[in-house]
């Protein structure tokens, strides 16, 4: 019986000693049969670039035929397989993700510039609710074109086009808030916390001015033309699209970027509001 069990065992060894060896001369064909079978060789496959232009459509169709028997073929099989399974070309290649939305350097900064102020001035509506103040305060309007046509001439633009560009500024900066109060008068209260108007909101919308007439001033500086307007156009729909606007805020988007770089604004915006 112990005789029996010990021919088993040195029987199975030798077969994994055969298995071991079959594997192993299978493997080293894999790598050198590209150089030994002349299959291989006229295949056009290159390990680094894959399959070269000239090769055919379908590199097991090419290395069949000539695939000789036994371990050798199996091994030529296999790279048949993984020449097979390699992307041919571009269109089986997986796909890139898409670029992101071409950016206009000129516009984008002055249309996002643009929507910052009309955020700005739904806080202001908040802190106006809050205190009473009414929407229209002609002093500080003034006060801001003047400041403005002053300043024109450092950022390349004439005064008119200054205060032209700031006037719809202010139009649209007061329909938000015209709409917002009489929006949060009939719901009964406001969101959110007011900001102080005179230490906080108000510095801001200064130092975005700044930032606002040197957006303007190198959008104006384009050839006057129908590109100029095709971009302007481009820029505020993509804007808008991406910043998915409300109606109130696309209205007033749209009244805040209508007169770039005009001398005059080219209409006025008026409201009506419901008592």
């Amino acid at each position: 019986m112990q005789s029996d069990s010990n021919a088993l065992f040195a029987r199975g060894t030798r077969l994994r000693r055969v298995a071991t060896g079959l594997t192993a001369t299978a493997l080293g064909l894999i790598c050198a049969g590209a150089q030994a079978s002349p299959a291989a060789q006229t295949s056009g496959y290159d390990a680094n670039a894959g399959l070269s232009s000239s090769a055919p459509s379908s590199a097991t169709h090419t290395l069949a035929p000539a695939a000789p028997h036994g371990v050798r073929g199996l091994a030529v099989r296999l790279v048949s397989q993984t020449l097979a399974t390699t992307p041919r070309n571009a269109a089986d290649a997986p796909h890139p993700p898409k670029p992101p939305a071409v950016v206009d350097p000129v516009l984008d900064p002055l249309m996002r510039g643009i929507l910052e102020r009309l955020a700005i001035s739904e806080a202001v509506a908040r802190t106006k609710y809050s205190s009473g103040k009414p929407v229209q305060d002609t002093p500080r309007e003034q006060a801001l074109l003047d400041s403005m046509g002053d300043r024109a001439a450092q950022y390349g633009l004439t005064p008119a086009q200054a205060r032209t560009f700031f006037r719809l500024q202010i139009e649209a900066g007061k329909l938000v808030q015209t709409a917002l109060l009489a929006r949060w008068k009939r719901e009964g209260g406001a969101p959110g916390e007011p900001v102080d108007l005179a230490t906080r909101l108000r510095p801001a919308l200064d130092r975005l001015g700044a930032s606002l007439m040197h957006d303007l001033g190198r959008l104006c500086a384009l050839p006057d033309g129908p590109l100029r307007m095709a971009r302007i156009h481009q820029a505020r729909e993509r804007i808008a699209k991406a910043a998915k606007l409300e109606a109130l805020q696309r209205a007033a988007f749209d009244e805040a970027t209508s007169g770039l770089c005009l001398s005059a604004p080219p209409r006025i915006w008026t409201l009506s509001v419901r008592r």
